[in-house]
């Protein structure tokens, strides 16, 4: 297959995002999906010590005949902007599926999201542009509400925090939570 080096305008946020476009071999069009990283800055490969689960992700769908656009999130690797909130990385993926889309190697887009990448692919299926297909790779099926507070909660008693550092950081959710609900 090939992988080429592209990049793509949201021109809601007058930024542009860089990524890599694997094409499967031969003629197209392909069927073809946007790879939505989790949370946190993240690379197109969606890199954490020193694994790559999107590039990893992206040969194989490519080597079974799927096109797959990955991208760096917006103020990551060689993207423009800063870090936002989940509509603006919702805006950017939005972004990417239509420019994705309107390319002649492709067929139906989709979208498949990782954690909160799953959130935003539900985000973008239930909206005006909707993806012709998403599937969400570990997206939370609770309330946003409920899924921080119990993540909150495992990664302190993961990390062997104390008592008080879990307190302060349920007391953080809570605040978060109440401004977010206003």
């Amino acid at each position: 297959y090939t992988a080429k080096e592209v990049a793509f305008d949201n021109s809601a946020a007058g930024i542009t995002l860089a990524g890599t476009l694997t094409l499967p071999a031969g003629e197209g069009p392909f069927p073809a999906v946007v790879l939505v990283t989790g949370s946190g800055a993240q690379n197109r490969d969606e890199e954490l010590l020193g694994h790559k689960p999107f590039l990893v992700l992206a040969d194989w769908l490519t080597r079974n005949g799927i096109a797959v656009l990955r991208y760096d999130d917006r103020g990551t690797a060689a993207s423009e902007g800063a870090s936002a909130t989940l509509q603006d990385f919702a805006s950017d993926a939005a972004s990417a599926l239509r420019w994705l889309a309107a390319r002649p190697e492709t067929a139906a887009t989709g979208i498949i999201g990782h954690s909160e990448g799953g959130i935003i692919a539900y985000m973008l299926a239930g909206g005006g542009e909707a993806p012709d297909f998403i599937v969400s790779m570990a997206g939370p099926a609770v309330k946003g509400t409920e899924f921080m507070r119990e993540q909150r909660r495992l990664i302190t008693e993961r990390m062997g925090l104390p008592e008080s550092a879990f307190r302060q950081n349920e007391q953080m959710v809570e605040y978060m939570i109440e401004v977010t609900d206003r």
